[in-house]
């Protein structure tokens, strides 16, 4: 009789415990636009110093390849990068300030160099310094001051888009799509960090397409150790990247001197 009497009380212990167990919130509509915007701002990774291994993967429609190296960062002034395919050899190393974009390629002994308003040109969308920064960091590549936004629920996600549904359908049934870039975010309600974010110019039919990953705490931040990068129009290209051994306390150097033997690339 203990025996059973002591079975029912573990099965009503057990029974209890998973009548307590909490479970995920459920959204039904998103926060106030600036609700939420003052919330992911909020959330954006801060650092003053940044340093880390990356691993990387690039695809296009004619090559794909991988690739292993490292990347310096000093807030709002430098972001340097070495990479190499994985051998030990260097491949080659870029330098980016707040004028311009540096490269200098060890293999071919070729040096480039660019302002982000020829670059901004070429991919035809506007690229600033802090635009690839915010990228890498995984912060917002919005300015939310600029223009008018919009909120919405999607799947559970917070979702914030330069424009409204209603006016996003309006501009792809045109027959002259707009030439104008539409921003779109996706973010976690747990803790206002992107999940991912899109830039589309239905003029172009190009999209940039960036996804965040395996959050991991840093300073008692929340940072994405893995990003996700396409971009589609009438080809497409991805690159994916993964960081490790994070370091955000140590003054850095950035080396970067070009021989004099190296060839310019206009």
């Amino acid at each position: 009789m203990n025996k059973i009497l002591l079975l029912l009380v573990l099965l009503l212990g057990l029974a209890s415990c998973r009548s307590t167990k909490i479970t995920e919130p459920v959204y039904s509509k998103a926060p106030k636009v600036q609700v939420l915007i003052d919330s992911v701002e909020a959330s954006h990774f801060e650092f003053d110093w940044f340093s880390g291994k990356i691993a990387g993967k690039y695809k296009d429609d004619a090559q794909s390849f991988s690739f292993k190296g490292t990347i310096k960062i000093k807030k709002d002034s430098l972001i340097w990068m070495s990479i190499s395919p994985g051998l030990g050899l260097e491949l080659g190393r870029v330098l980016l300030d707040q004028d311009s974009l540096r490269f200098m390629n060890r293999f071919d002994k070729t040096y480039f160099t660019s302002s982000y308003s020829d670059l901004s040109k070429k991919v035809k969308s506007p690229l600033t310094y802090s635009r690839i920064q915010d990228l890498l960091m995984g912060n917002s590549l919005s300015n939310f001051e600029e223009k008018k936004y919009y909120v919405d629920l999607e799947n559970q996600l917070f979702k914030i888009c330069s424009v409204s549904e209603k006016q996003l359908k309006k501009m792809q049934r045109s027959r002259r799509k707009p030439d104008q870039e539409i921003y779109t975010t996706l973010v976690n309600p747990e803790n206002a960090k992107i999940d991912s974010q899109n830039l589309t110019n239905l003029k172009l039919n190009r999209t940039l397409l960036v996804s965040y990953e395996d959050f991991e705490t840093h300073n008692n931040q929340e940072f994405a150790e893995s990003i996700g990068l396409l971009i589609s129009t009438t080809k497409s290209l991805s690159l994916n990247l993964a960081y490790s051994r994070i370091n955000l306390s140590k003054k850095l150097k950035f080396s970067f001197k070009v021989p004099k033997s190296y060839e310019v690339i206009h």
